[in-house]
């Protein structure tokens, strides 16, 4: 099931400006989440997701996996809202290693830190635990877990690829992102790292 084709539907509704749908190994849809304005109230949206699910798609959802979350109409909220990667530091000794990753938005800068034991899988651990750090403090919202972090080869291409735990109302899942290997690993890392969420950072933008 194609889902971002759903998403980007459920993005015309009137009021709607952005939506992220949550599915299971069973690919069954267990979480939307929906960003609108506030020109309508939360139960005419929740009534128009149901009823656009049900009559395009043939998806009967329960309304209480819907959730909505309401801006001032008048505060422009884009829906391609990003985290810029804006470079990092690190320090180092013989035993442990410190990053520190440097993300923006709207001119505003936010430094996110890690450190632990270094080794060479966990200096791409820090490295991403920084960047959620970072990530954190942009949306005031700690919800993100580095589960894993690896080097493949795709298509004899060297990529990082990073799976993120997102925790919800007590519900896990799954995020993964990638970056080709350019610079160096600790780079590679990071935007990996924000590619897995940058795309769900508009559902927690705080105003």
């Amino acid at each position: 099931m194609d889902f971002e084709e759903i998403e980007s539907f459920l993005a015309n509704i009137k009021s709607v400006l952005s939506c992220k749908i949550i599915a299971d190994s069973d690919n069954s849809i267990t979480e939307i989440h929906v960003l609108s304005d506030s020109s309508r109230h939360s139960k005419q949206v929740v009534r128009d997701i149901r009823t656009t699910l049900l009559s395009h798609f043939n998806l009967d959802v329960d309304y209480k996996i819907i959730s909505v979350a309401q801006v001032n109409k008048n505060i422009p909220v884009s829906s391609d809202f990003r985290l810029l990667y804006e470079g990092y530091t690190n320090e180092t000794n013989s035993e442990r290693i410190k990053v520190s990753t440097r993300l923006s938005w709207d001119e505003k800068l936010y430094i996110g830190e890690a450190e632990g034991i270094k080794s060479e899988k966990n200096v791409l651990m820090v490295a991403a635990s920084s960047t959620l750090d970072a990530i954190k403090k942009a949306i005031e919202l700690d919800c993100f877990i580095v589960d894993d972090i690896q080097s493949a080869k795709v298509a004899g291409i060297d990529v990082m690829l990073s799976a993120i735990t997102q925790i919800e109302h007590g519900k896990e899942s799954i995020l993964v992102g990638s970056a080709v290997i350019t610079n160096n690993k600790i780079d590679s890392a990071i935007k990996a790292t924000l590619n897995a969420i940058n795309r769900k950072i508009c559902l927690f933008i705080k105003e």
